[in-house]
C-alpha cells in the first residue's frame, strides 16, 4: 500500500520555528560561514521534480543527490509524496538561529513537508519527512531509521554509516558500552542519552531489523506506535509487529555483530 501525503503543506518561504522532530546529522559538509551570513535571507529558489530548496547568495545545494535519495527513500518506504518537500538551507548554525530562532545541524517538519539543515543535502531530515507518512514511534525507532536509512545512492552507496563507517562497524568498535535496548527504547530514555551515541546504536539495531525481518514489520511499529509510549507499550507493540520480543531480536543483533 503506497501513502501518499496530503496537501497540508505550508508552502511559504517564511522561516517559521515549528513543532517538529529533532534530528542530528546530514549530508556532506556545511558551507563556510560568512561575515554576512547571520542576516542573509534565503533569497534564492531552486525547483526540482520532488523538491523546493531555499537557500542564500553565494550558497548552493546537491539538488541531484537529493533528489536520487527521495526515489531510493521513498520505495524502500513505500511512501508516495504528493507536495514537493520544502528545503530550507542555511550557510552556518548561527545563520540558522538568526532566522529561526533554532540551532541544529539540521531538523525535519513533516507536518510541513519541510527539512531544514545547514547541509547541501540531507538524508536523515528527508527520512522523518518520508517516515511520518506512517507513524511516528519513540526516538529510539524513529532517529534509528533515519539514521540506518542515511545513504547515497547517487554514488551508489547503500550501506549507513556514521562519522564515515557503517552504523555495524561503529557497533563493533563501541561493543563494550553499547547498552541493553530496553534500557532506551522510550523517548524520555533516548533522549537521556549523548546523541552521538545513542544514535548509532539505535541505527545499526533498526538496520538489522530491516535486513533480517523485512520492512513491513517496522512500519507496523511505527504506525501502531506513539512517540510517548511506555516502556510496557513499546515492546508489547513490538512483539506483536516482529513475532519475537525485544530481547530476542537484541540477541540476533549482538550475534549478528559477532558480540
Amino acid at each position: 500500500m503506497r501513502r501518499t501525503l496530503r496537501a497540508r503543506a505550508r508552502l511559504s518561504t517564511a522561516l517559521l520555528v515549528a513543532a517538529a522532530h529533532a534530528g542530528c546529522g546530514g549530508s556532506s559538509s556545511p558551507t563556510a560561514p560568512d561575515p554576512g551570513a547571520g542576516v542573509a535571507s534565503l533569497s534564492l529558489t531552486l525547483e526540482t521534480a520532488s523538491y523546493v530548496f531555499h537557500y542564500s547568495e553565494g550558497d548552493g545545494v546537491d539538488a541531484e543527490r537529493q533528489e536520487a535519495f527521495h526515489a531510493w527513500a521513498t520505495a524502500q518506504l513505500g511512501v508516495a509524496p504528493g507536495p514537493k518537500v520544502q528545503y530550507f538551507k542555511y550557510r552556518s548554525l548561527a545563520h540558522m538561529g538568526s532566522l529561526t530562532g533554532r540551532i541544529a545541524n539540521g531538523w525535519a517538519d513533516p507536518e510541513a513537508f519541510a527539512v531544514h539543515s545547514i547541509f547541501r543535502w540531507n538524508a536523515h531530515e528527508a527520512i522523518h519527512v518520508y517516515s511520518a507518512l506512517i507513524g511516528r514511534p519513540s526516538d529510539f525507532f524513529n532517529e534509528g531509521l533515519a539514521v540506518a536509512m542515511a545513504t547515497d545512492p547517487l554514488a551508489g552507496i547503500y550501506v549507513p554509516r556514521w562519522n564515515g563507517i557503517s552504523v555495524h562497524a561503529w557497533a563493533r568498535q563501541h561493543a563494550s558500552t553499547l547498552l541493553p535496548l530496553e534500557s532506551m527504547v522510550t523517548t524520555s530514555d533516548f533522549r537521556a542519552l549523548d546523541d552521538g551515541t545513542s544514535y548509532p546504536q539505535a541505527g545499526s539495531f533498526v538496520a538489522y531489523l530491516i535486513d533480517a525481518y523485512g520492512i513491513g514489520p517496522l512500519e507496523s511499529l511505527f504506525a501502531a506506535g506513539t512517540r510517548d509510549d511506555s516502556k510496557a507499550r513499546i515492546l508489547a507493540g513490538f512483539q506483536r509487529s516482529f513475532g519475537v520480543s525485544l530481547d530476542q531480536a537484541e540477541r540476533g543483533w549482538r550475534d549478528f555483530l559477532g558480540l
